[in-house]
């Protein structure tokens, strides 16, 4: 009887080990182990802000880049070759977002699928009894169930211009943030007085977004932003990673509220 007390004591230490600690413990198993020199080349180079970060940051990135490579899995599609350049490049600029953040927020993404240019994609409609289909080009797209599409062409055109207007890595994963609560409504999880600024200050700008693009004036951001809520946030987040400067003096606000939530202000050294 002892002997089945003990075990039943045991598998229940386990399962609580695993379930709850398991992760952790592997995560900093993980970490013991020393950066590759080799990623940190490809850092600096694919990933230029990394040069520019503080060292903490850096010190920072360069760890959660090491649990994405881990833990993420990565498949090339129509004959596409994932190397490590394809990899280190798609983590560093996914874990740009989350440098002051924890890991943790990027645990529901499972898997990478990497296509070498715009893709298409097959839309099926039903509008009642009327079912349509039509064919998009993307380059890049999320899903609740932790995949993220990518476009490599894109992926490398955000990488050598990192002052541009788009990057695709940046906006995919700005909508694995969104999906932290569950849906992609341009607001990731925030809580009492946080979440009220959030929701008033990025309404305003939203509107202000479309309004621009009504009245047929320059728009302060990509139009694209205009399509829904969840798109304004993705599209933000290139431009606060991206073209912070230009954000600050159109939005302030925005800015304010984004640095709240990324924790940190992307005008490194200023």
């Amino acid at each position: 009887m002892m002997i089945y007390t003990l075990s039943a004591l045991a598998v229940i230490g386990f399962s609580i080990f695993y379930l709850f600690f398991y992760r952790n413990w592997r995560r900093e198993r993980r970490l013991q182990q020393p950066f590759p020199g080799h990623w940190q080349k490809m850092l600096g180079a694919q990933v230029p802000v990394y040069n520019k970060l503080p060292p903490e940051l850096r010190n920072q990135l360069e760890q959660h880049v090491q649990l994405f490579l881990a833990e993420k899995s990565f498949y090339g599609c129509d004959g596409f070759e994932v190397d490590d350049t394809v990899r280190v490049t798609i983590a560093g600029h996914a874990c740009l977002l989350i440098v002051a953040r924890d890991f943790s927020d990027f645990d529901e993404v499972s898997s990478i699928l990497v296509y070498p240019d715009a893709y298409h994609v097959r839309e099926v409609e039903s509008d009642g009894i009327v079912v349509s289909e039509s064919s998009q080009i993307r380059a890049g797209e999320a899903s609740s169930r932790g995949q993220v599409v990518l476009a490599w062409a894109e992926c490398e055109e955000g990488a050598i211009n990192p002052s541009g207007h788009h990057n695709v890595i940046l906006h995919e994963f700005a909508h694995q943030l969104d999906y932290l609560d569950g849906t992609a409504d341009g607001a990731p999880p925030l809580s009492g007085e946080q979440a009220r600024q959030w929701q008033e200050t990025m309404t305003r700008a939203y509107e202000d977004l479309r309004h621009s693009l009504r009245h047929h004036r320059k728009p302060w951001l990509d139009p694209y932003g205009a399509t829904e809520p969840a798109e304004f946030f993705a599209v933000l987040t290139e431009a606060f990673f991206q073209r912070p400067d230009h954000l600050i003096t159109e939005q302030p606000a925005v800015y304010k509220a984004l640095c709240e939530f990324y924790r940190l202000d992307p005008r490194w050294g200023e």
